[in-house]
Formats: structure tokens, C-alpha cells, sequence
């Protein structure tokens, strides 16, 4: 045949397969509609309060994010007897269908960007009409699509419709007769015209498909009535068998829900709801189908506002046709949060699943998150998950990932079992396109017999739809096909330890080559975030040093789960709409404010009333020995520590400034004596103290830098502090993604506005300078300490940018082929070269609290209190401080900002400094408690040893203990000596406190060493009723 006939009848098959899917309804009647109107969601047992009216098919009933109420009426036709029958409700947006008595039935919606022609608008309601039934249905509907609403990528500053524009629309509220044959035919055709696509023309295969297929449609006749025999002429094809060396996939039913996206969170709640209806319903209707559902939280606003049915989900889950998925809270971002954010999205997430199911979740679920730390592989395990699933590094920008089955292995070595779905999707049609396509990229096919399939249409298209079913139904035992079953993720990756052997190993991050303005979009959220993770930790360490009765438990939990749930990965990246991050900035407010709350009580407990005192407390493993501002009630009084030692203090215009040097773990007291020291301002624009020298120009720039201790410059090839403007105009994806090209885009650099010498003294020095850059202000405070190297460049910027990104950059005297950068519970070395594509793609990489760039005897670092996203090329430090996108959120970083970071120039390399502690000083500044002072120490555990760090000390999730947790920092097997608050029994154990290990009696202390990057948790049991408890 020649290859224009054959292009003919290939297009012929689509024509009609496409007319088919306008056939399927073969009658309808219009249903009596009356309508509610609601600016907000209102729930089902509120429905009734508010007025309805009548609605007819074409009438507008909503605008952009409004809400509304239907009640639907009707009675089936006598003459559909025996017909099957079902609703059509379409109204331009999402819905969730219920009974007349409350039960949710299914969700509705229509579009996707995964599927064009995809459309959940059909509710089954008798499979075979007795004729005469009545119907009432009540539907609450959201005025927004699948995908949110209609937005432009870049709207004006005036447009009115600047944060999108939705009408809701009743397009269709029927009842009709849906013609089986028909869509079962239609389904028959979506397979095997599939199966045309993937098969060579010169094949065997190709021309027995494309033969069937034009039969068929010559049978159909123009009439609806053939498709039985229609059905007939395709079926030898359909019961071909797979070969005999066909892989399996396991189809698992997925459903990508996004916390937060393109929608507010309490979109989320309703999404959530219409998704589980929908697959309960499918769970009923194909007894072989399993569901699978991820994210606690996203179960957690099921049950506490649709509880009918969760319970039903519950039922699904005990019946083993719902899979519970993924160990976490949410689905976190990995690159921003903090080690122990992501310890407790797995103890609240994983808890939650074995509380309410009784399932114990081993896998980590993360389709779509934008890169992944080296430090997860431990925190994964030690969470009780044996097996990570992602396909997220599929989407990267120069590199091919060369394994989808593999052995990763983090910082400290552990290993876990990873699965990357070859699909490169998580919204799967079960095709037979992407069942081929998957096959093809399928790397372990030689020896691993097959791989997971996620099927289904997410973020409120209810996940998989019964076409997607069918189509795996047609590929079990099919010809030319993967062997495709029905089954839980689970029980997949269960077979894949018997490979291990075999399987390859990734050592370090799995860093995704896209999506690195994440790393800095939306930075007030960032900074949110990263002051209450430590407020949390700092809360946690003071009530624990009282009474275990009196521990807030429930207060913090729910703080913790405030935050977790702003730390899924389209939130804390700054890739979600306006509306979002409203929300975020006001929870991120009232938690702050809570710590604050629950840490003025403690201190209430823990430290004795004096108005002539102050109390300054520490909880890192660290001494804190920075300047501390006192409360203003301390006016121009000096001060002495509780044992009568002077403490440095100077006048900085009316507030005193202290030289407090308190120890890990400890705290300080201070009282009033004498007068403070008036500070003077220095002459010229020079910082300088016993150990370094700072020299300044009037723009702000650090134009020379001598460290004193070893007799070297600081900056080598430029100068430092080199604020710089850049456009910022990615190809796509504008809050996701910085471009490489951005550094041919300088547009300008900081301009001087106005420089003023702060008055310093024996404490502190600093300079201020007022600056211009583009249509944005930036004021800094920069600070030496007497004693120290640290140069602090305290920040405000008032920043009214578009498109524009924001940068300072240090060129340092260092010469290095690799650079530390901070991650959660331990650090990364990256190369500061373009050697290979795999680092040059690497051009923007996270970084918590510092990056250090270092050689044998002496290094630098750039410290930073709430910034992630760093580049370190050759000798230059380079931070990234603002962007300015426009999609999704138009008002993105728009107003003021506050941040510091830090110059610290430092003997021998990074282990051997002190840049770690500085690092933790500068991020958890001690807590300062008024008119209080200490009698006691205040510490219900401690620990001594360089190279180990006291993270966490809290009462335990489930019992009448505290927990403490260990972390080596510095990469090699260090020892350190922990104290306990008299006797107690150490129990080690993971970290969801699940699995006890090894018990050891402490007299008070105990000697412990830890590999490198070891994370290691203890329960504290007292044996003496003096202890905490």
C-alpha cells in the first residue's frame, strides 16, 4: 500500500474515532435546575441556608473563585427502560455531585493540559433504567477550572483582570442515555489506533491494525446500532497475546494533587474531596482497580470536612483497593527546607497514616518535586521508608538521567532504592504510545521485569477516568504491548531488593536541571519559613527543660503543621498564584507570634522575675558570642554577668548593645552597672578591628579585605559587596526558572545615595550606606564585632521591580576546584568549574545557611539568614537576593524585604572552622527574656564535642519522654559527650520514634560516636523523678 493511502486511512481512524466520542449520549432531557449563589464554600449541611432561584442551560451563575449551590430534579423517561442512564453536568468549572441524603457521589470538571479532549462530566446513575425513577441530585460548585483560572502570563500593572479572570457557565444539566456499545467500541479504537503509532509501517502488526480498524468503520454504516458488530471485527486483534518477552508495568491510579498551586489551599480541601468520590466510585465499578493517594494533609481535610467519606476511604484502604502513599505531611519541596522540617513532614505524615489506617507507609512519593538533597537517602531510611519514587529529573535541561532503577546513596553513605517511572509522567493515560514509550526508556529492562505506570489525571481531575482503566484493561495480555496490571506501587517496588546487586548506584544529589529561580522566587515566604523552623526548635528546647506534663503538645503540633503544609513544593518555591501566598505570609505571622507566645511562658517557669536584669538564652551547640540589643527599658546602663564580670556595652543612638557571650546550651544573665560606653563613629569608610580590615566605597562595595591572623587578602580580581541588576526573562516557566543567559543581562550596579558612620565602641562598628538600583532602594547596615571576622551586611530593600533580579557577588582569594554548600543536616561539595555539562548545569544550586570556598590552610564563606540559591564559578561567591516574575503571581517579591548575610574569612578549611557556628549564630540569635534571670542552668540535655550538633531536644511524639536528636556535621567520625538532666535510660531510635535499638544506662552523661553525617536519635527516660516529666 502506498504511503499516501496509508496516511489516509490512518487519519480516517481518528476522524472517527473522534466522531464517536459526540455519539455516546443518544438521548437527553434537560433536569429542573434552582441555584444558590456563594461568594465562599459553603458545606453540604449549610447548603440550605441561602436563597435559591431557578438556572437554565446557558445562564451564567458565578465569577472568578466564587462558589455556588444546585439542586437538580428530575425523572427518567419510561421509554429509556432498560437503557443505561446518567447525568451530563458541565458548568464551566469543578464540581462535587452529591446524593440527596449528603454522600458524596463524584467529582466533575473538564479540560486539562494532560488530556485536551479529557472531561469527567458523566455520572453514572442506572445501569439499567427501570424507567420512571426519580433523580435528585445536589452539586456544590467552584468557580475555577482544573488548572485554576484564565490568567496572562504578564499582566499589566492596570489590567483588570491583573490576577485572572473565570465565569462560570451552566452548560449542560441533563439526564441521558449513554450508549455502552458505542464507548466500549470507542475504547477498543483509543488502544489499537495507539498501537498504530508505535508499530512500524513495513510491520506485520501495523497492517492488521490498520486493516481492522478501516473494516470497522466501513460496518459502522452511519449507525450507532452496529457497534456490536464493529466490536466483532476488531476483537482477533485485541486477543493477539503479548510476546513472550513482553515487560510487566504495574498501573497504579494516581492522582497529583498540588496543596497549593494555581489555587488556594482551601481549593485544595474541595479538589480533595471530588478526587476520592471519584476513584471510590471506580474502586466499585472495576474490581480490579487499586487507587493510590498520597500527602496526609490532603486525607487530613477529607476527615475533618467530608467524614462520611473518609470513612469509605478507610473501608477502600482495610479492603486493599486504596494504596496510602508517600511518607510525608505533603509533598515537600527538598531543596529549601530545613533537616528537621523534613524529619517532621515524615513523623506527622507517617503517623498519620499508621493512626487512622493502621498502614505503615515505606515509600517516599515525590513525582514532582524540584530536585532532591544528598542528604534524604539517611533521612529516608531512618524514617522507616525503604523505596523513593520520583520522575521529576526527566525534565532536565541538559543532561539525560542514565537509570530509572537504581541505588542512591547520600552523604553519609545510606542507600535507598529508587524507581523513576519511564513514562517521565505522573499523569499517564494508559495509551499505547507512552506503554511503548516507557518500555523504550526503561533502562534495568534487561534484568528487572518490568516498571511502575502512575495513570491519571491530577489537580482536580479526579485521577484516573474509566477510559483510562479501560485502555489498561485491553494491554493485560496484548500483542506489540507491555503486560499491564492493576496493582499496588507497594507491592511493585517490594521485588526490586532482589536486584540489588545488579542495580547502579547515584551517588550525591539528584539535582534537577530546571526550575533554580525556586530557589529565590517569593522571598518573604522563604524567610518565613526558615525563622519559624527555627522558632519551633528554639520553643521545643525551652519546654522541654520543664515539667513533660506541661509540654504544649498540641499547640506545637499544630504550628508544625501550619508550616509543613506551606513547605509543599509549589508554595515555599514561589510557584503558586497571589491568593496563596496571602494565606502563607498571614500563617507564617500568627505562628511567629504563637512561639512567641509559648517561649514567653516558658521563660516565665524557667527564669525568675528581676526588673534590674535580663536573661539571654542559647539553644545551639554552640557559643553564641555576638553584639545583643537590650530591651529598651535597660536605657544607658552598663552591665556586669551574674558573677560580677564586666560585659561590654555601647550606646548605638537610644539602645544599648551588649558583647554577650553566652554558652552552648546556657544562658547569660545580665545586670544593670554604671553607664554604657557613648559609641563614636570611626573615621572614614573602614571597619576594622584586631583581626581583619574592611575598606569601603560610597556605592557599598568592599574594595579591599586583609585578614590580620594570617596576613592575606580576602578579595582577589574585583571588588566585594557588588550589588548587580540583571533582567530576568526565562524562555518559560517565569517564577520557576533563571536562564543561563541572565549573565549576559547586567543592566546595572548598586548607585550611592548617601553613606553615614554609625557610633561604635568596644562592641561593634558599622557603616550605613543608602542606596539606588533600578526603581528599588536598598539600605544596609554593615557590621564588624570587636573579635570577630564576620562582616554583617544587614538589609532592607524596597523593591518595585519587574522582570529584574537582584544580586551581590564577593570576589574572594581563594583558588578552588570544589565549594561547600549547606544542606539540610550536613553539607555538598559542587565543582566551581564547566567542566562537564553535568556542572555546568549546575550554574544556580541551593544552599542553606552558608557556601564556603576553601583550600587547605584558609577559606572563605557567605553566611545568609534566608536565602537559597547560590553560584560559586571559579573565585566568586555569588548570592541570589530578589527576583521579580510576573506568572503566576504578578505582585511576586513586590514591597519591602529584610535579610542579612555575612562575609567570613577564616584560617584552614571549612571543618576546621568556625564557620558552621557562626553560620547557626547568625540564624538562631539567642532569645532574650526581660527582667529575668537565670538561678540555674536551664538545659534538660546538652552536649560537648566539635563536630556534633544537639538539633532537637522535645518530648516524644507518643510517650512520657524527651527525644533528642544528633547530627555529625562536619563529615568525619567525630565524638561528643551528651548530658542528660540526671539518670536516664537512652534508647536509640529512627526518627519517627517507631523502632527502639540499642538501650544504654547515663549517669548523668554518656560518651558517643558518630560516623560522618550521622543522624542519630535517643529517647531520654529518667530513672530518677527529678528529670524532665
Amino acid at each position: 500500500m502506498h504511503d499516501k493511502h496509508i496516511d489516509l486511512l490512518i487519519h480516517r481512524v481518528g476522524v472517527f474515532y473522534a466522531r464517536l466520542g459526540r455519539l455516546i449520549i443518544r438521548d437527553h432531557r434537560v433536569l429542573d435546575a434552582r441555584f444558590r449563589w456563594c461568594r465562599e464554600p459553603v458545606r453540604f449541611n449549610d447548603r440550605l441556608k441561602g436563597a435559591y432561584k431557578p438556572i437554565l442551560e446557558g445562564a451564567a451563575w458565578g465569577k472568578t473563585w466564587e462558589s455556588g449551590w444546585f439542586h437538580l430534579k428530575g425523572r427518567v423517561p419510561k421509554e429509556w427502560r432498560g437503557r443505561k442512564v446518567v447525568a451530563q453536568l458541565d458548568f464551566n468549572g469543578e464540581g462535587l455531585v452529591f446524593t440527596a441524603g449528603g454522600d458524596p457521589l463524584q467529582g466533575i470538571t473538564n479540560g486539562s493540559v494532560f488530556d485536551h479532549t479529557f472531561s469527567r462530566d458523566i455520572v453514572p446513575l442506572f445501569d439499567r433504567a427501570g424507567g420512571g425513577e426519580r433523580v435528585e441530585l445536589w452539586v456544590e460548585t467552584a468557580c475555577n477550572g482544573l488548572f485554576g483560572v484564565n490568567r496572562s502570563g504578564d499582566p499589566a500593572e492596570d489590567d483588570p483582570d491583573r490576577y485572572g479572570h473565570y465565569e462560570g457557565t451552566v452548560r449542560k444539566i441533563r439526564l441521558g442515555v449513554m450508549d455502552e456499545d458505542l464507548w466500549q467500541l470507542r475504547m477498543d479504537i483509543s488502544v489499537l489506533k495507539g498501537q498504530l503509532r508505535t508499530h512500524p509501517r513495513n510491520s506485520v502488526r501495523h497492517s492488521r491494525l490498520l486493516i481492522a480498524l478501516n473494516r470497522a468503520i466501513d460496518a459502522f454504516a452511519d449507525n450507532p446500532d452496529n457497534a456490536a458488530k464493529c466490536r466483532a471485527i476488531l476483537r482477533p486483534e485485541l486477543r493477539r497475546p503479548a510476546h513472550a518477552s513482553a515487560i510487566g508495568v504495574t498501573a497504579v491510579g494516581h492522582a497529583h494533587l498540588d496543596t497549593g498551586w494555581l489555587w488556594p489551599v482551601r481549593e485544595s480541601i474541595r479538589k480533595s474531596a471530588r478526587t476520592f468520590a471519584s476513584q471510590l466510585r471506580l474502586i466499585e465499578r472495576y474490581p480490579g482497580y487499586i487507587f493510590g493517594a498520597s500527602q496526609a494533609q490532603l486525607y487530613a481535610f477529607v476527615r475533618d470536612n467530608y467524614p462520611r467519606l473518609f470513612e469509605r476511604v478507610r473501608k477502600a484502604v482495610r479492603a486493599g483497593r486504596w494504596e496510602c502513599q508517600g511518607g510525608m505531611w505533603v509533598e515537600a519541596d527538598c531543596n529549601i527546607i530545613g533537616g528537621e522540617s523534613m524529619v517532621r513532614q515524615f513523623v506527622h505524615g507517617k503517623n498519620f497514616f499508621m493512626d487512622e489506617f493502621g498502614v505503615d507507609v515505606r515509600n517516599l512519593w515525590l513525582p514532582d518535586v524540584f530536585g532532591y538533597s544528598a542528604s534524604m537517602p539517611q533521612i529516608i531510611k531512618k524514617a522507616g521508608c525503604d523505596f523513593f519514587v520520583t520522575q521529576k529529573i526527566s525534565w532536565s535541561q541538559f543532561n539525560r538521567f542514565p537509570h530509572t532503577t537504581f541505588r542512591w546513596r547520600g552523604i553519609d553513605g545510606t542507600e535507598v532504592i529508587t524507581h523513576f517511572p519511564p513514562e517521565d509522567n505522573y499523569n499517564s493515560n494508559l495509551q499505547a504510545e507512552e506503554m511503548h514509550s516507557g518500555v523504550e526508556k526503561f533502562q534495568e529492562r534487561g534484568f528487572i521485569g518490568g516498571y511502575l505506570s502512575l495513570f491519571g489525571v491530577g489537580d482536580g481531575g479526579g485521577g484516573p477516568h474509566e477510559e483510562h482503566i479501560e485502555n489498561g484493561l485491553r494491554q493485560r495480555n496484548l500483542e506489540g504491548a507491555p503486560r499491564v496490571a492493576f496493582g499496588k506501587a507497594s507491592d511493585y517496588l517490594d521485588t526490586l531488593p532482589k536486584h540489588w546487586d545488579e542495580l547502579e548506584v547515584w551517588n550525591g544529589e539528584l539535582y534537577l536541571e530546571l526550575h533554580r529561580g525556586t530557589l529565590t522566587t517569593q522571598s518573604r515566604i522563604k524567610r518565613g519559613n526558615r525563622l519559624l523552623e527555627n522558632r519551633l526548635r528554639q520553643a521545643e528546647y525551652l519546654w522541654s527543660c520543664l515539667p513533660l506534663a506541661r509540654y504544649p503538645q498540641a499547640d506545637l503540633d499544630c504550628i508544625w503543621k501550619t508550616l509543613l503544609i506551606n513547605q509543599f513544593h509549589d508554595i515555599i518555591p514561589g510557584s503558586s498564584i497571589t491568593m496563596v501566598y496571602q494565606e502563607t505570609e498571614r500563617q507564617h505571622k500568627e505562628c511567629l507570634a504563637e512561639c512567641d507566645r509559648l517561649i514567653a511562658k516558658a521563660g516565665e517557669s524557667l527564669l525568675e522575675p528581676d526588673a534590674g536584669s535580663v536573661t539571654l538564652v542559647n539553644c545551639l551547640s554552640y557559643e553564641y558570642a555576638r553584639p545583643v540589643e537590650l530591651p529598651s527599658y535597660w536605657g544607658r546602663s552598663g552591665a556586669v554577668a551574674a558573677d560580677g564580670s564586666p560585659v561590654p556595652v555601647q550606646m548605638e543612638g537610644g539602645r544599648a548593645v551588649a558583647a554577650a557571650v553566652v554558652p552552648a546550651h546556657g544562658a547569660l544573665t545580665l545586670r544593670k552597672s554604671g553607664k554604657a560606653e557613648v559609641g563614636r563613629a570611626a573615621e572614614g569608610l573602614v571597619l576594622e578591628n584586631d583581626l581583619v580590615r574592611y575598606e569601603f566605597g560610597t556605592d557599598g562595595t568592599l574594595l579591599r579585605a586583609f585578614d590580620k591572623e594570617i596576613g592575606r587578602p580576602v578579595l582577589e580580581g574585583g571588588r566585594g559587596n557588588l550589588l548587580s541588576l540583571y533582567e530576568d526573562r526565562p524562555n518559560q516557566w517565569d517564577a520557576w526558572d533563571v536562564d543561563i543567559f541572565y549573565e549576559n543581562q547586567l543592566l546595572e550596579n548598586a548607585r550611592s545615595v548617601s553613606v553615614t558612620r554609625l557610633p561604635g565602641g568596644a562592641v561593634r562598628h558599622g557603616l550605613r550606606f543608602e542606596l539606588a538600583i533600578g526603581k528599588s532602594v536598598i539600605e544596609q547596615c554593615v557590621y564588624l564585632a570587636a573579635g570577630s571576622k564576620r562582616l554583617d551586611f544587614r538589609t532592607r530593600v524596597d523593591w518595585n521591580e519587574r522582570h529584574h533580579m537582584l544580586r551581590v557577588s564577593f570576589p574572594v582569594a581563594v583558588c578552588a576546584d570544589r565549594a561547600s554548600f549547606d544542606i539540610q543536616y550536613g553539607y555538598v561539595e559542587r565543582a566551581t568549574h564547566s567542566n562537564t555539562s553535568w556542572d555546568l548545569a549546575k550554574f544556580e544550586a541551593a544552599a542553606h545557611r552558608y557556601v564556603d570556598l576553601s583550600d587547605r590552610d584558609h577559606g572563605v564563606a557567605l553566611l545568609n539568614d534566608c536565602k537559597y540559591g547560590h553560584k560559586v564559578r571559579g573565585n566568586v561567591i555569588d548570592l541570589n537576593l530578589l527576583r521579580s516574575t510576573s506568572d503566576p503571581d504578578p505582585d511576586a517579591d513586590r514591597g519591602r524585604h529584610f535579610f542579612a548575610y555575612s562575609l567570613l574569612p577564616h584560617t584552614g578549611p571549612l571543618i576546621d572552622s568556625d564557620v558552621m557556628a557562626e553560620a547557626a549564630a547568625l540564624n538562631t540569635p539567642v532569645l532574650v527574656f526581660e527582667k529575668r534571670r537565670a538561678s540555674k542552668g536551664v538545659a534538660a540535655c546538652r552536649v560537648e564535642g566539635r563536630g556534633v550538633s544537639l538539633e532537637v531536644v522535645k518530648k516524644a511524639e507518643k510517650e512520657k519522654c524527651l527525644v533528642v536528636r544528633l547530627v555529625e556535621t562536619d563529615g568525619r567520625q567525630s565524638a561528643c559527650r551528651l548530658f542528660t538532666c540526671g539518670k536516664a535510660e537512652l534508647v536509640e531510635t529512627n526518627l519517627v520514634e517507631w523502632a527502639d535499638g540499642k538501650r544504654m544506662r547515663c549517669g548523668g552523661s554518656v560518651d558517643l560516636v558518630l560516623k560522618p553525617f550521622e543522624i542519630r536519635t535517643y529517647k531520654v527516660k529518667p530513672l530518677n523523678p527529678q528529670g524532665p516529666g
